[in-house]
């Protein structure tokens, strides 16, 4: 029994170092993202948005001097959140697909929660969670403040919250799949964006048609019907209980449901006037 309880205490030391050991990955990884995000602006994005605003037909006869400024930061900032979505969705692309349970529930809970985490799957957790955590501070320091701007806030700090929890609670599994629904929309998003404001109407409808069908199928029906619907009763039929764990983290995953909704809804109504009236503006824009 000592022997035991010895080897238990052992691997928990173990355990624990190697969580403070993740964090400070973590915590390292999150301030070096805005010093790539500067150097990025500076070097690449500032001149490109430059050169395409400045060049194009469209924006150069129709937006005044101070507004192309304005529209130049809007367009670096979603020429960034394009590169780091894409580059996350590659990492989680390579990191799940081979892994059972992007294409089975019962995989989720299968073996908790001692699960072991390959170290592909730790990256991706890694970088998903430092872009978040930087996140919340350049959004408020750094980032255009739209209508939306507490909404934004709320989704980045509950993000966090769900990141850092599921990787320390072993939710690894469900948290790397719920990481990977989310990138697709938002890719289609910063693209549907950056050809708006260079005047490319037709492009951007059909990238606008993309992040209408991904949000639809991804965020709000594989999230909640499959996902969260699989935390609260399928882990029963795999585990023969619910953990303690799971109602909070499903409680936290439905304020990101309930976020996007209303951010559908916003989609929906450019939707709706792109079709009646030929022309599609994002509702959050102040200045647009």
């Amino acid at each position: 029994m000592c022997g035991v309880l010895v080897d238990s205490l052992g691997d928990a030391r173990i355990l624990s170092s190697q969580l403070k050991l993740d964090f400070a990955v973590l915590i390292g990884l999150s301030c070096c993202i805005p010093l790539l995000r500067f150097s990025l602006h500076r070097a690449a994005f500032q001149p490109l948005a430059r050169r395409i605003l400045y060049s194009s037909p469209v924006t150069k006869t129709t937006l005044v001097p101070a507004k192309t400024l304005n529209r130049v930061d809007k367009f670096c900032e979603s020429l960034w959140k394009l590169t780091v979505y894409s580059v996350l969705l590659a990492l989680g692309t390579y990191a799940l697909h081979d892994q059972p349970w992007i294409s089975n529930s019962n995989a989720f809970w299968e073996g908790w929660p001692d699960q072991s985490i390959p170290g592909k799957v730790k990256a991706y957790y890694a970088a998903e969670g430092a872009f978040y955590t930087a996140s919340v501070f350049m959004l408020l320091l750094w980032e255009e403040r739209r209508k939306d701007f507490w909404a934004m806030l709320l989704h980045h700090l509950v993000t966090f919250a769900l990141i850092t929890a599921s990787y320390s609670l072993s939710y690894a599994r469900v948290g790397s799949l719920i990481m990977l629904l989310h990138d697709p929309s938002d890719i289609f998003l910063e693209a549907a964006k950056l050809l708006n404001y260079a005047g490319l109407d037709p492009s951007a409808t059909a990238a606008f048609a993309g992040l209408l069908c991904s949000w639809l199928l991804l965020r709000l029906t594989l999230l909640p019907f499959w996902v969260i619907r699989s935390c609260m009763f399928g882990v029963k039929d795999v585990l023969g209980y619910v953990p303690q764990y799971n109602i909070p983290l499903s409680g936290l995953l439905c304020v990101l449901v309930v976020l996007h909704t209303y951010w559908f809804s916003l989609i929906a109504r450019i939707a709706w006037k792109q079709v009646t009236t030929g022309v599609a503006s994002d509702s959050r824009e102040d200045d647009e």
